[in-house]
């Protein structure tokens, strides 16, 4: 919980704490006889905590925004926390949109505790400014002018968290009170971008069907089949993925997609040997890549091994198959290319872009392939 405030409408109230998943919010509202329209204006009782929010109390807000500023603040720093309650109180900001605005523009708010180190007075200022600066020795000098001309400027002023040095620069507007800038909260598996009448929100999936109607709602469209969406990859787990969503949601659209991405990431699918048993197969919709995932403990995959390579997949099996256990003295008299061909036929093998991968359960690859249901083309196992 990042954010603690008592909210009302009308004569009810509740105690929330943020930030909240939109599913647990509604049935919150519900439960203490308020509306589930999140963009009327709740009233903010109290805010319990954090106290540079304070300035909350007695305003009308926006849930989602108090949902989405939660959100911000919880990737802050210490030291960004500081920042921030100092921008507040030196901008005098108290609506949600300016809050958020502000979360977007703490390094026009630079905080110098220790003004005994011109080096480290430099570095700091530096370092909030531009969001990096390298680690070189040979830099020392650069942040040392950097820091006489700061503290020389006369512009410092005196706070409980230090000397404050605020740029003569107007805040940024990154939220426009419409649509919700993209920030990357939490890992997702796909980052769905919707685009309607020249505004975008970007949604992480999986997420809520109720997430994604408050975005197009946002949007201001009138459902999301106005709406143009294409989706993108940022978490290098899911990578070898990209196509098949992309093709999920092109034929099906962005609900079953997000139903797609839900069962992956509750089931924590290993997205390499997903892919390669979709290759293995040939399915492409969602509903049997579902099935594939509810399978896929009956499938093994020894990766690194490129196409042809029987005798890598027979050195494969016997290292790490108990069954196939061969004796020191015999490993190097041994036909690994034949056997690695005698593997792949009976246990229905199959060479991928991810490597090999083999039905290892306890009946036979039918299992499997009866349970997959007709996408318009025969599915057979591909050649071995």
């Amino acid at each position: 919980m990042i954010i603690s405030a008592h909210i009302s409408y009308n004569d009810h109230s509740a105690e929330i704490g943020f930030p909240v998943d939109d599913d647990t919010l509604d049935v919150l509202l519900s439960a203490n006889k308020m509306p589930t329209d999140t963009t009327l204006p709740f009233l903010v009782e109290d805010i319990h905590f954090p106290a540079e929010l304070s300035c909350l109390s007695g305003e009308y807000v926006n849930l989602d925004e108090m949902n989405y500023l939660a959100k911000r603040i919880d990737s802050f720093t210490e030291a960004e926390m500081e920042q921030f309650g100092v921008a507040v109180e030196k901008t005098d900001a108290k609506s949600l949109k300016d809050l958020i605005n502000l979360t977007f523009n703490l390094n026009k708010f630079t905080i110098i505790k220790n003004v005994g180190d011109m080096v480290e007075v430099g570095r700091e200022y530096k370092l909030n400014r531009e969001g990096a600066v390298p680690v070189d020795p040979a830099l020392d000098d650069e942040f040392a002018a950097i820091g006489r001309k700061l503290l020389g400027s006369g512009r410092g002023i005196f706070t409980e968290q230090g000397l404050l040095f605020t740029e003569d620069e107007p805040i940024e507007e990154v939220y426009d009170s419409q649509v919700f800038p993209f920030y990357w909260y939490e890992p997702s598996v796909v980052d769905l971008r919707l685009d309607y009448d020249g505004k975008s929100e970007m949604v992480q999936l999986p997420d809520s069907e109720l997430a994604i109607e408050k975005a197009i709602r946002r949007l201001g469209a009138p459902a999301i089949g106005f709406c143009n969406y294409e989706c993108n990859i940022e978490n290098p787990q899911y990578s070898c993925l990209d196509d098949r969503f992309k093709t999920v949601l092109e034929n099906e659209g962005a609900v079953s997609l997000n139903a797609l991405v839900r069962e992956i990431k509750s089931q924590e699918v290993d997205a390499d040997k997903l892919e390669a048993a979709m290759e293995m197969t040939g399915v492409s919709t969602s509903k049997n890549i579902i099935t594939l995932i509810n399978h896929l403990d009956e499938l093994d995959l020894f990766t690194g091994i490129e196409n042809g390579d029987y005798d890598e997949v027979g050195k494969q099996f016997v290292d790490h198959c108990d069954d196939y256990k061969l004796h020191d003295d015999m490993y190097d008299f041994f036909d690994f290319y034949e056997f690695g061909r005698f593997i792949a036929k009976e246990y229905d093998g199959q060479f991928t872009s991810q490597g090999f991968i083999y039905y290892s359960g306890y009946d036979t690859m039918d299992v499997i392939m009866n349970d997959l249901e007709d996408e318009g083309c025969p599915m057979t196992m591909g050649g071995i």
